[in-house]
């Protein structure tokens, strides 16, 4: 019978963009293993769209060491989430998260910045300028930590056309 790998290297290979299918193909076991091992043994219920946003802010900003949690209830954050979902191909986004998601690609692009986190802040998520570091993303990614592959880069990446509602990666 096939084994599939422990729980981090799962949760990692979530992270980089790849399905159940392609993890149970890997590991030569079926989707539904890879399903009920995070739902079931790992209690995390998937909700792929949210679950895969939440999944590369985690790889940014682990909760663990960052609090991030606290900081979930400002709009920037929100809008945040609400984009990477869009650029997934979320079909469940309502009209006014389509509207807040193309409003935040318009003013990433208009203004220059990207989203970041300052803990010296009461309200943490600021807009900086845009650095050639930062490339198309729309966060400043931490220094030091290994940045996503794939959709999941694709995802806090600007789209690269003018902002539309159809223009995600699905």
């Amino acid at each position: 019978m096939a084994k599939l790998p422990d729980n981090e290297t799962l949760r990692r290979l979530f992270r980089e963009g790849l399905s159940d299918l392609q993890i149970a193909q890997a590991y030569g076991c079926t989707p539904a293993a890879v399903n009920a091992r995070y739902g079931i043994l790992m209690k995390e219920p998937r909700k792929p769209w949210s679950n895969t946003a939440s999944a590369i802010l985690e790889a940014a900003w682990p909760r663990e060491e960052f609090n991030r949690d606290k900081f979930t209830h400002f709009n920037r954050s929100r809008d945040l989430m609400t984009f990477i979902r869009w650029r997934l191909g979320d079909p469940t986004l309502t009209e006014r998260q389509l509207l807040r998601a193309r409003n935040f690609t318009k003013h990433q692009k208009r203004d220059g910045v990207v989203l970041a986190l300052d803990w010296s802040k009461d309200n943490p998520w600021v807009f900086l300028p845009r650095e050639p570091s930062d490339g198309e993303l729309v966060i400043r990614w931490p220094e030091g930590r290994e940045l996503p592959k794939g959709p999941h880069l694709e995802a806090i990446s600007l789209p690269p056309t003018p902002a539309d509602p159809d223009t995600h990666l699905g």
